[in-house]
């Protein structure tokens, strides 16, 4: 909880949350696609795929394939047409007014946020028969920030004017120490630490017996740690197969105290993703990941509305990526596509409007250029194409806000730097 951290700590954790947070608009939900310009630019199918300290987060096993190297990337997230057009039926209790703030169409006022990601894997030297490396990077692992300049609830239902309900920011960054050893030419293992730290505030409402009340945060920047791991593998058939697999546990956080009424705990789901790479002919490299996202685990991802949580279903996804290298061996191109069903379903958009994890198709690519023998410059855009999801009602927590509908679409740029020592 805040209140056990020194100020100096505190201040800190709040500026790096603050500078490296991410949209979950651009993401597989509110994860990210990748945590490296590489690993951006091939769309996140890098399971089987190590060549820089993204491995930390994606499979910790390649941390002994990078070798001693230091990577960091700067994001600049681009939101677009992330709009809410808030609608519900008459409701004869209300006297034939509705609960959603009806009509309202408005766009979300946020459409930049900036991102970093960064990390450094070192050899244990002296242990080439049975290669063992340690790592250590930091990670912005995903979230979600939106805020409209009017309610989703009808303000007739509100105190003070209804002047809240319109806006959730929530940001989660990682550490992941990690160590990784090699059984033989061919099989590595590893693991990490995830340790995260989680901001939020929020305006929400919460239900009361005379009406929606704000919650008791009101707004006010709450910050949480907690903990989980991940597994990796990878098993590199010969030079042109490589196979790869991890598992990232639960994340366990700690309490939002200061949203108790609201959002007590929002965990980080577990993960498994399997994923192969393959290399058909010389500098090229082909790869394939599946993901399966876990949300139902999460208590608050798990219940529906009318339980206080929001809903939501597992997400299964589905990434290709490509590398070729050419220029002499100096310049590497990249291609990816990544798909992820929205775990928001039709029936629970208006409970979801305020974190509308709807983007699904995902295009991206990318470039590393080698500017000296050991330090590349690396490029990524991804493209998140836009999407709508309409409200069809159905849910008896939910059917206040049949025929509210959300859109969102958005861009990421990526540049960083990758250093061979």
């Amino acid at each position: 909880m805040v209140k056990k951290y020194s100020p100096v700590i505190f201040i800190a954790i709040f500026i790096v949350l603050l500078v490296s947070s991410e949209s979950a608009y651009a993401a597989n939900a509110s994860r990210m696609l990748g945590f490296s310009a590489r690993d951006q630019g091939m769309a996140g199918a890098t399971t089987a795929s190590s060549e820089d300290t993204s491995c930390l987060v994606k499979n910790p096993a390649g941390l002994v394939r990078i070798g001693n190297r230091i990577d960091v990337s700067y994001e600049n997230i681009l939101l677009h047409d992330v709009t809410m057009h808030t609608e519900g039926p008459s409701q004869p209790a209300l006297g034939g007014a509705s609960y959603a703030n009806n009509g309202v169409r408005q766009r979300s006022n946020i459409n930049y946020i900036p991102g970093v990601n960064a990390g450094v894997s070192y050899r244990i030297p002296e242990t080439d028969r049975y290669p063992i490396a340690i790592g250590m990077g930091v990670f912005t692992i995903g979230g979600m920030a939106n805020n409209y300049s009017r309610s989703r609830l009808n303000p007739l239902l509100m105190a003070n004017g209804g002047n809240y309900d319109k806006m959730l920011d929530l940001r989660t960054i990682r550490v992941a120490p990690g160590i990784a050893a090699a059984f033989n030419d061919k099989l590595s293992f590893g693991m990490t630490a995830n340790v995260d730290m989680q901001a939020l505030r929020t305006n929400l409402a919460h239900s009361t017996s005379t009406g929606f009340e704000e919650t008791s945060g009101g707004g006010k920047w709450d910050i949480t740690a907690g903990a989980g791991f991940t597994l990796g593998l990878l098993y590199k058939h010969n030079d042109k197969i490589s196979l790869g697999a991890s598992y990232e546990s639960h994340g366990w956080q700690q309490h939002h105290h200061k949203y108790e009424d609201c959002l007590p705990y929002i965990d980080e789901p577990p993960i498994v993703s399997v994923g192969i790479s393959i290399k058909p002919i010389k500098n090229l490299e082909l790869t394939y990941d599946t993901r399966y996202i876990n949300w139902t685990d999460v208590k608050l991802a798990r219940l529906t509305p009318s339980q206080g949580g929001f809903g939501w279903r597992d997400q299964w996804v589905f990434a290709v990526g490509s590398e070729y290298t050419t220029f002499k061996d100096k310049l590497k191109l990249r291609l990816g596509y990544n798909y992820g069903r929205s775990p928001i379903q039709h029936n629970v958009m208006f409970a979801n409007a305020l974190m509308p994890v709807i983007l699904e198709h995902h295009i991206t690519t990318g470039f590393s250029y080698l500017i000296t023998e050991n330090t590349s410059l690396d490029f990524a855009w991804e493209h998140h194409f836009n999407n709508v999801i309409a409200d069809y009602g159905g849910d008896s927590g939910d059917n206040i806000g049949t025929g509210t509908k959300v859109t969102a679409a958005a861009d990421i740029i990526t540049a960083g730097l990758g250093y061979k020592f």
